[in-house]
């Protein structure tokens, strides 16, 4: 009698065995348990063998393996992907804080489902999202987050935001994997499909189980850095999903958005259903910034005179408090400005003093780069711009001619006001236009400076635009333009505008055609004809 042995698995098969097996059992399919051998057969004659199955079915991925797939660790709060993240110093942002916890935890009854923190670019919105995640933690409130950052794969799309919560919630009431796992088995395509669709079986179901059993707890959702997400539409279907999921009411479930005030994003917070349960939490003007910031540079400078390898070569009086004071008047409220003039203060090799003395302008920065965060972000700003030519030529007038009453600007390149609107919509988050005085307000008093530098902003920078400027004002000039205009708005501008501008053929030709009668009302004054006489002299002379 043969002795059979089955195995699930052996390197090889011994020739003499493999050949002597028949080739239409060799292609059957053994069943799942049971090897069968010689199925059928008859007359089978077999002297001292062993037989061995070789089993080679692919392992089949349970739920939990296809979640974690589809999840972004990087985006999580407390992800060691985002080494150091931003949060608040201590004792700053305290009253933000505060409000964003009693909105949660508030003994009065809810109104609002949704809460968007918002404001301009360095803001500190990163920062205040980290540090509330981490305060809710500590105070016992079950939260949850997703943190977009744009130059991350892993977390600047849409695409993980659903599982990436989904896993959190499993984290943090595990009672809700079974259902999770095996909605995902019953529906192994399920991040295939829309957001709505996996935002219902993945949190929605879930959250219901829950409220079931205990109709006391709430789970917050933090998402922020909307705005960082790449596309613009993603964003949208975002905010538009939990806005349609909450307006119910009947959830224990809310969430806190971070981003800038982006103008579609704006748009979509404004939809009706989104707006009548929603929390608007602006940060520009509000929650003490400047008292803030003055705090957190006061304490870092302190840390800076007591750790840093030269702090012996420090002044006991280092920083002046008016020094201090400068750096919170630029900050304009953004914490942005103060963090990176820190940073760089901080470096251990050079001395703090000297570093200080070059972003305050007193030193060549040399080979340095003091606003290289900064930068980044500007440059970043303005690249999601898609019509820049006109954004520029706009902001160099207001900002090479010292005007803060734009209709004079948009009289002079010929534009309507609502085309304006427009042309500053995506700006958004570094300035504001106001349609009502027609003026143009910057939320960083840096960023004219950046614009200005010849080479921090690269391909924005306006500082040599004066000459089109002086073009485009000669132009108008001779074609008399200015000759109907109120005396304020004829237009003095062109005297700053050649202080920027520099020699060409097509200026030094129109300024010689150039009647100055075509502006009657400039030439009344007492300084206007000997300045600009002088200016054009010093053009004309230059050019030859």
């Amino acid at each position: 009698m043969a002795q059979l042995t089955s195995y699930a698995w052996l390197p090889y098969k011994p020739d003499s065995i493999q050949n002597s097996i028949p080739t239409s059992m060799a292609s059957s399919a053994p069943s799942q348990h049971t090897v069968e051998f010689f199925r059928n057969a008859a007359h089978t004659v077999i002297h001292g063998a062993n037989f061995m199955s070789i089993a080679n079915s692919a392992t089949r991925k349970d739920g939990f393996q296809l979640l974690q797939e589809h999840v972004a660790p990087a985006a999580f709060h407390n992800s060691w992907q985002r080494a150091d993240p931003p949060r608040c110093h201590a004792h700053t942002r305290e009253a933000v804080l505060e409000e964003l916890f009693d909105w949660i935890v508030g003994h009065i009854p809810r109104e609002a489902w949704m809460a968007w923190l918002n404001g301009a670019a360095g803001a500190g919105k990163s920062a205040i999202c980290q540090s509330f995640a981490e305060l809710c933690i500590a105070r016992g409130v079950k939260a949850a987050s997703f943190f977009f950052f744009r130059t991350d794969a892993s977390r600047n799309t849409l695409d993980p935001v659903i599982a990436t919560l989904a896993y959190q919630i499993i984290q943090l009431f595990p009672e809700t994997k079974e259902l999770i796992v095996r909605t995902i088995e019953a529906n192994p395509l399920i991040f295939e499909q829309a957001f709505e669709t996996q935002l219902d079986a993945l949190i929605v179901a879930p959250i219901r189980r829950l409220q079931q059993a205990d109709a006391s707890f709430t789970l917050l959702l933090i998402i922020d850095g909307l705005d960082e997400c790449t596309e613009e539409r993603p964003q949208m279907v975002l905010v538009e999903a939990f806005g349609k999921l909450l307006r119910n009411k009947d959830l224990p479930l809310l969430a806190l958005f971070g981003s800038r005030r982006e103008s579609h994003i704006q748009m979509t917070f404004n939809v009706r259903h989104v707006d009548g349960i929603l929390k608007q939490m602006p940060l520009d003007n509000n929650y003490q910034a400047p008292a803030d910031i003055r705090r957190f540079l006061v304490e870092r400078f302190a840390d800076i005179k007591l750790t840093h390898p030269q702090n012996k070569r420090l002044d006991s009086a280092w920083p002046a408090a008016d020094h201090v004071q400068q750096i919170v008047e630029k900050s304009s409220g953004q914490f942005v400005y103060a963090s990176v003039i820190v940073k760089f203060a901080s470096m251990p090799s050079p001395n703090p003093a000297t570093q200080l003395d070059i972003v305050r302008g007193l030193r060549p920065a040399g080979r340095t780069t003091p606003f290289a965060e900064l930068d980044a972000l500007y440059r970043h700003i303005f690249s999601q711009v898609k019509d820049i030519a006109p954004a520029l030529r706009l902001l160099a007038y207001n900002i090479l001619g010292s005007v803060t009453y734009v209709k004079r600007a948009f009289y002079f390149f010929d534009i309507r006001e609502d085309e304006a609107e427009s042309i500053f919509a995506p700006l958004a988050s570094v300035l504001s236009y106001d349609a009502e005085t027609a003026r143009i307000t910057f939320h960083h008093t840096s960023l004219p400076d950046f614009l200005k530098d010849k080479e921090r902003p690269q391909e924005y920078c306006i500082s040599e635009m004066g000459t089109d400027l002086s073009i485009l004002w000669f132009k108008n000039a001779i074609s008399g333009r200015f000759k109907d205009l109120s005396e304020d708005d004829q237009n003095f501008d062109i005297l700053r505008f050649l202080d920027c501008a520099k020699g060409c053929p097509d200026l030094r030709a129109l300024i010689l055609y150039y009647p100055p009668p075509q502006t009657p009302w400039a030439y009344k004054t007492d300084f206007f004809p000997p300045v600009i006489l002088r200016r054009i002299r010093e053009i004309v002379r230059a050019h030859l």
